[in-house]
This record gives structure tokens, C-alpha cells and sequence, in this order.
């Protein structure tokens, strides 16, 4: 394959063990569809001025170390990572980029700047705190990058064996199964639907019996298991019920419930098109599952 017509892959690291699995499954991703890799640290300078003076009086080691110095170490650590993940996993080199700035900003303006078709990052931060690191980078980089956004708990040097491919069945959703079947030809996959029924609280609050609830129960059920058989054959999947699941229940709670049942290790979902609605359909799915996903989180994003 003529590498230089793939999109790269690109990975940011800032040199915590969760970002070194980053790195590793991106480059593993990268070598499956024949795409370049680049490496981003993005160097976000030290506090300037008399709080930079007063650390360095008050913390020890930290005498003597300046703006500079950090970042030429920082480079150094890029260009070992590049040539560590080079020749294990790639066989060739890695491009790199050091750049100055907020972390999110930077990354998605180097994604954008060398047209990546994947941004990879790990799940949790160099302090180790998913909640402050979900919080800030990846949910900056959910409303910013123009592309598809792979979010890693673990690699392992192992390929992804099962994905679950939740789906509201709607437009952006359809394009998102598709692309990973595409990208992931290889891998298993489970199809899944989960709803709620149209106002289902205020039914059982008006006092609807529950027999007559679980009629509707059956009958959105049916409904729902065939417009998923029939997307699943319109994208080449297969149509059985065990693989073709219509669930119910709070969908970001069921996705990742099934995840932990099927044992699967990636999950791949629409982050949903760059419009008004966005935030509220990265708020209720895609952040929850960020942060309760026991597996792979890979983001598509839909704008075409």
C-alpha cells in the first residue's frame, strides 16, 4: 500500500504509562492500515513571572531549572518514544512534533494541520486521575478535533478481537458502523440498539398497567430487532439476535453493561456530526462512557 495516500494516525503522549499504551495501539493501528504515524507532546511551559521564582525557591530541585531546559528535556523524551515505538512496532520511523500550548488546542491543531484520520490519547493522564483528564483534554478534544478519536485503557501488543457497535440507527450512527467495519474488517463485532420507550416514566406515573407496558415492551422490541437485522445486512454484518441486540434501558448505562458481559475490548460509536446538538449527544453517550468504558473507546466522527 503507498502510504503516503493514508491519512496518518496520530498519537499524543505526555509520557505517562496510559499514554505509552496509547502510543503502542496507535502504532499497532497505523501498521494495520499502512498509515504514517506521528507523535505529538505538547509542552505547556511552566507558570511565568514571581510564582515560577517562588516554586523554584519553595520546592526542592527546582532551582536552577528553567522554561528551556524542560522543554529540551520534553524533546528528548519524544524522539526516544518515536524510535522505542519505530522499531517495535512499526519497523520505520516516526514523525514527531513538539509544540507550545494547552494541551487540547494544540493536539487538535496538529491533527487538523497534517489531516489525520485518527487522534489516539490515553485514558488517563500523567496523575493518573481519569476524572480531571476526561474533563479537560479529552472532552476539549471531543468538541474540537475534526476527526475520529480513539480513547485507550490497554494494549497489550495485542489486535482488538471483539467491538461492540452501538447504534441509534440513524444517519450518523449508520456511517460510523460502517467506517469501523471498514477500518476493522477482522475483528468481531456485536450490533447493538438500546431504547426507552417515549415517555416511559410519566406512563408508569399516570398509572399505565403494567401489562400494557410490556406490550409496548414487546413491540418496540420486535420493531427495533428488525431495523437493526436489516442494518446489519446492509453493511455486511450478520443478522443473527445473538449478535444483533436490541436492549432496554438508559443507553449509555446498557452499552456499557453489554460491553462487560460480551467481554469485548473495543467500543466504536458515533460521536455524532459537528452541529448545535452535539453537546448534548457527547454529554449523555460518548463523555459517560469515557469515563465508565471498561474497554477502548473509539470515537467516529461523521462530517463528510
Amino acid at each position: 500500500m503507498n502510504t503516503t495516500a493514508v491519512p496518518p494516525v496520530l498519537a499524543a503522549t505526555d509520557f505517562s504509562p496510559a499514554a505509552d499504551q496509547a502510543v503502542g495501539r496507535a502504532a499497532h493501528i497505523a501498521r494495520e492500515l499502512g498509515a504514517p504515524l506521528v507523535l505529538v507532546h505538547v509542552h505547556e511551559p511552566p507558570v511565568l513571572g514571581e510564582v515560577w521564582r517562588q516554586l523554584q525557591a519553595w520546592v526542592p530541585g527546582m532551582s536552577g531549572v528553567d522554561a528551556q531546559a524542560l522543554q529540551q528535556s520534553a524533546q528528548t523524551r519524544l524522539q526516544a518514544t518515536a524510535q522505542a515505538v519505530g522499531a517495535e512496532e512499526l519497523g520505520g520511523a516516526v514523525a514527531t512534533r513538539l509544540v507550545v500550548g494547552r494541551a487540547a488546542a494544540a493536539v487538535a491543531a496538529e491533527a487538523a494541520g497534517c489531516g489525520a484520520q485518527l487522534v489516539v490519547i490515553g485514558a488517563r493522564g500523567e496523575h493518573g486521575l481519569a476524572e480531571a483528564v476526561l474533563g479537560s483534554t479529552a472532552e476539549r478534544l471531543l468538541h474540537s478535533v475534526a476527526c475520529d478519536l480513539l480513547l485507550v485503557r490497554e494494549y497489550g501488543g495485542r489486535h482488538y478481537e471483539r467491538m461492540l457497535l452501538p447504534t441509534d440507527l440513524g444517519p450518523e450512527s449508520r456511517k460510523a458502523v460502517r467506517r469501523l467495519r471498514r477500518l476493522l474488517p477482522t475483528v468481531d463485532s456485536v450490533l447493538l440498539h438500546a431504547y426507552e420507550l417515549p415517555y416511559e416514566n410519566k406512563l408508569a406515573y399516570a398509572g399505565v398497567e403494567a401489562t400494557r407496558l410490556d406490550e409496548l415492551h414487546r413491540r418496540a422490541q420486535a420493531e427495533l430487532q428488525l431495523a437493526l437485522q436489516s442494518l446489519a445486512r446492509e453493511v455486511g454484518h450478520s443478522d443473527l439476535p445473538g449478535v444483533c441486540k436490541v436492549v432496554h434501558g438508559y443507553p449509555p448505562a446498557v452499552i456499557a453493561a453489554q460491553a462487560e458481559a460480551l467481554g469485548v475490548d473495543l467500543i466504536a460509536l458515533s460521536a455524532g456530526s459537528r452541529s448545535t446538538l452535539e453537546r448534548v449527544v457527547l454529554g449523555s453517550v460518548c463523555l459517560h462512557l469515557a469515563l465508565e468504558s471498561p474497554c477502548d473507546l473509539w470515537l467516529v466522527r461523521c462530517d463528510e
